[in-house]
């Protein structure tokens, strides 16, 4: 299970890649030692690759570095997300497949993309912030340039935001994308042209993009399955922390038993489509119809086994949650059997 935000080793291979390509070893270089090269699926802490970016610019004497390794992006670097978006007809299709399998590379907070006066949008938040520019600039850089690959055009995007301060220099920005730029945004975005989802593919292949978009929904499948652990633990430490007029655990008293952020936590949740309250409220209305079966309990005694002050507090859950008060359901089960 990943506490915090990953990204694939291959990925992070156009890093390793641009240092050897210069001469420099990156197990030497990078203060952590290196995951085996043969395990291309190992997952890095978003953390751990920011502070190798920054080794790196700092050991290069280079101040926009994350461009540079962007720049010299790879479809083999994204994995099978990079077969499959290759295999694809049309730009179009290929972002479609980036959106849907992202977290096989970097499994960041991300918006769906949207369409706003002509325009596409892609957006995306780094726990990171400010600490982690040249992540970011890698990320950005490596988006376009792989665009641009799979198009076989240099095309130009409408509009860069990031989420860090204007650097000192940004020579380098307005060179590598060639568009407006704007800094201290809440997100990161990406603005192509509408125009730009209808442009053909070099390398179009229905039989391989059928392959690939298999390979990845299974691994895809596989990585969800760690988050969805984390979640049946997140159930269970909520379950447990209910009753005897306790209060339920806190987004953070959860997280920290969980050995997770609370931002990681909250990210996880998102993910699954659910906020803390939405959680613990499950928890709460799935042990309530157990306790209602329970003829022993008394509906006080079950409400404060479910975290509440009073009866009249799990009646008012109850209701908004089957529509019906407790007493009723507890009722139609003892007719029904």
């Amino acid at each position: 299970m990943h506490g915090a935000p990953t990204l694939a080793l291959h990925y992070l291979g156009a890093l390793f890649d641009y240092l050897r390509a210069r001469g420099l070893a990156p197990q030497h270089m990078l203060e952590a030692p290196l995951p085996l090269a043969g395990d291309r699926e190992a997952r890095i802490a978003e953390a751990q690759a920011a502070r190798w970016f920054e080794q790196a610019a700092q050991a290069l004497h280079d101040d926009a570095l994350g461009l540079h390794v962007g720049e010299q992006i790879r479809p083999d670097h994204y994995g099978v997300l990079g077969y499959t978006a290759m295999a694809c007809a049309t730009l179009g299709e290929a972002l479609a497949c980036q959106q849907r399998y992202q977290a096989l590379v970097l499994n960041i907070v991300s918006e769906p993309a949207q369409i706003e006066d002509g325009r596409l949008i892609l957006r995306w938040l780094s726990e990171g912030g400010v600490r982690y520019r040249q992540l970011a600039e890698f990320n950005l850089g490596a988006m376009l340039s792989f665009i641009r690959w799979l198009s076989g055009q240099k095309l130009q995007p409408l509009r860069l935001d990031f989420q860090y301060p204007q650097p000192p220099d940004i020579r380098e920005h307005q060179r590598v994308f060639g568009c407006e730029l704007r800094f201290a945004q809440p997100r990161y975005a990406l603005l192509l042209p509408l125009s730009a989802l209808s442009l053909p593919l070099i390398q179009p292949d229905p039989a391989m993009r059928a392959l690939m978009d298999h390979r990845a929904a299974q691994q895809l499948a596989a990585l969800r399955e760690s988050d969805d652990d984390a979640l049946s633990a997140a159930r269970r430490l909520i379950a447990q922390s209910l009753g005897g007029h306790r209060q339920p655990l806190e987004l953070s008293g959860l997280a920290a038993q969980l050995k997770l952020s609370s931002r990681s936590l909250q990210r996880k949740l998102a993910q699954a489509g659910l906020s803390y309250s939405q959680l613990l409220d499950g928890v709460r209305a799935e042990l309530a119809q157990r306790y209602l079966q329970d003829e022993s309990l008394s509906l006080t005694d079950i409400a404060f086994l479910l975290g509440y002050s009073e009866q009249s507090a799990f009646t008012r859950a109850h209701r908004r949650w089957t529509g019906r008060a407790p007493q009723a359901a507890r009722q139609t089960r003892a007719i029904h059997g």
